[in-house]
């Protein structure tokens, strides 16, 4: 077996010096229409790892991944009211859903994450697609179980901002109260 970010030889996902490179994430804040996304890792620096969410493999490194971030994030998020995180469409693809196992990793006190509750309508993608074509191309979320507490959006990558906007603003019409959005890595780093 190979580490998966530099291809050097182990029996885990990640060689120890990988590990401990990707155990420490410099977060990124970006801001889209008053709505801050907090991002774990530029996504130059991680793009294949990325890209993994397309393959059966890919389960471990997002594991890895969401080990390394954002539960790292859980234990020292503190809020005085119970927050949800909540995955941007965690359908089951290629026998997993990798918003999912992001949303999983944030559990806390005061903080649950809440699946199959925000889902698209459309299956659209836009992995290498521009601005136009999104915002032309809406997800049509859906919201699927009552949303009782503010939530934390949990997504992979924010390129446009147009899915994690679209969510937040789905939610916010139904009464739901959006605290930010946590993604692994930003397309614009």
């Amino acid at each position: 077996m190979f580490c998966a970010f530099c291809k050097s030889f182990t029996l885990n996902t990640f060689c120890k010096i990988c590990s401990q490179i990707l155990s420490e994430p410099s977060p990124i804040v970006r801001e889209l229409e008053g709505f801050k996304i907090y991002s774990f890792y530029g996504y130059s620096e991680i793009k294949e790892l990325i890209h993994s969410k397309h393959q059966m493999h890919g389960y471990f490194i997002y594991k890895n991944l969401a080990k390394f971030a954002f539960k790292k994030f859980a234990k020292s998020f503190s809020f005085p009211e119970q927050v949800y995180a909540l995955p941007i469409d965690d359908r089951v693809h290629h026998g997993y859903s990798h918003t999912a196992i992001l949303a999983n990793a944030l559990r806390a006190k005061n903080l649950k994450p809440i699946f199959h509750a925000l889902q698209a309508t459309s299956n659209i993608s836009y992995s290498g697609k521009d601005l136009q074509f999104r915002q032309n191309n809406p997800r049509n979320f859906k919201i699927l179980k009552k949303i009782t507490a503010p939530v934390i959006l949990v997504d992979d990558i924010v390129t446009t901002g147009t899915t994690i906007l679209e969510a937040k603003n789905t939610l916010e019409k139904a009464g739901v109260k959006v605290l930010f959005a946590l993604v692994l890595a930003d397309a614009k780093y």
